[in-house]
């Protein structure tokens, strides 16, 4: 079962988050949400992982300052 432990409008802080869980032994990956149509105005990006590895991505992410 997956779980959300991010989302974010911008994509370099996604792929921060990304490469924070990467270094850490964490598989994600990310669903984008943006709107096309309307320049990237509404929406965002989603980044899932294992629910059993939410405690420690988001404690990663905490400490990264990301969430």
């Amino acid at each position: 079962m997956e779980k959300r432990v991010y989302f974010s409008v911008s994509p370099l802080k996604v792929q921060t988050a990304h490469h924070l869980l990467k270094e850490a032994g964490i598989p994600s990956h990310s669903i984008n949400k943006m709107d096309t149509i309307h320049a990237n105005v509404f929406g965002h990006i989603e980044i899932y992982i294992y629910k059993e590895d939410e405690v420690k991505a988001r404690r990663i992410l905490e400490e990264a300052e990301i969430l």
